[in-house]
């Protein structure tokens, strides 16, 4: 059985709903992405912030030093301490008024139950998010780390109800902000439209808690700082199972390089890397290079 991501790459391949950057587009795209990550590296040095590129951003330094050339966004990854910190700076406007942010609050709704960090005056938007009240430009992904427990049968089931947490809040979010693009996206594959029906029946019936509830609670349920022994990314790549490894394989720091920037990585990345994409030197096929679900965009900054 085909996994949603893969029919979702498979769709994308051959959609004329989603918006396919120019090389132009890309370029401005990559270069925005990179001003932001120097301005966001900036505010970690001056406050001793510590954070390591994740997911196909640690891969773009090991296997391209820099970007994947089919890739479209920076992620991020850090402790939680830090991340919980970096989180109070940013809600008190520390990077300033070219960004905002949307992130997990008790009093206030966020698209994705971890930060993330939008510049003002662009547009990136994916198609899930045609009619939320989220904001919609180019964005950094930052995701909190958490301590896992140290038993596996209690790894297990945690990780499992984290899973489902998440597969809630997903759900949630698609019927409480209803996308007619969306809709008209998966219908253009009977197994995605069956599963996307599936996603807005448990919406609705889970629904009647609101969305900002869901993910405020995921993101309370995975805030544990206490060393056990094993570190996890819930809200990352493949949620808590694959992203969870004993500490020494994201601490302490090392660095790589990324379109000739220092930056820093996991202590292992190829363990790291192999429980996200297995023989991840090689490149995938066409057909299977992930996309992300952007149907606009815009990038009208040049410096």
């Amino acid at each position: 059985m085909k996994t949603d991501s893969q029919i979702m790459n498979e769709l994308a391949a051959k959609s004329s709903i989603l918006h396919k950057l120019t090389e132009k587009e890309s370029l401005a795209l990559k270069h925005m992405l990179l001003k932001m990550l120097s301005d966001f590296n900036k505010v970690c040095e001056e406050n001793s912030i510590q954070y390591m590129l994740a997911g196909g951003s640690c891969l773009g330094v090991i296997r391209h030093q820099g970007f994947i050339p089919w890739d479209d966004d920076l992620d991020i990854m850090m402790n939680r301490p830090d991340y919980d910190r970096l989180v109070d700076l940013c809600t008190k406007g520390i990077l300033g008024d070219l960004y905002e942010i949307d992130v997990p609050r008790a009093d206030r709704d966020s698209k994705s139950p971890y930060l993330k960090i939008y510049r003002k005056g662009t547009l990136d938007n994916e198609i899930y998010n045609e009619n939320t009240p989220f904001p919609k430009g180019i964005f950094l992904d930052v995701f909190p780390m958490a301590a896992a427990p140290s038993s596996k049968a209690l790894r297990k089931f945690k990780g499992a109800v984290s899973d489902l947490l998440h597969v809630i809040c997903t759900c949630v979010l698609y019927s409480q902000y209803p996308s007619k693009q969306y809709k008209a996206f998966v219908a253009q594959d009977p197994e995605a439209l069956k599963r996307y029906r599936l996603r807005l029946l448990l919406g609705r019936l889970f629904g009647v808690i609101p969305h900002r509830k869901w993910v405020y609670w995921f993101d309370r349920y995975n805030s544990s700082a206490k060393n056990t022994g094993f570190i996890t990314i819930p809200t990352g790549r493949k949620h808590y199972f694959s992203e969870t490894r004993e500490n020494s394989v994201y601490f302490p720091i090392r660095y790589g390089v990324f379109e000739g920037m220092k930056v820093p990585i996991c202590n292992d990345p190829n363990k790291y890397l192999q429980s996200l994409y297995n023989n991840y030197m090689e490149l995938p096929p066409e057909g299977k290079r992930e996309r992300h679900l952007v149907y606009q965009f815009d990038c009208p900054f040049s410096e």
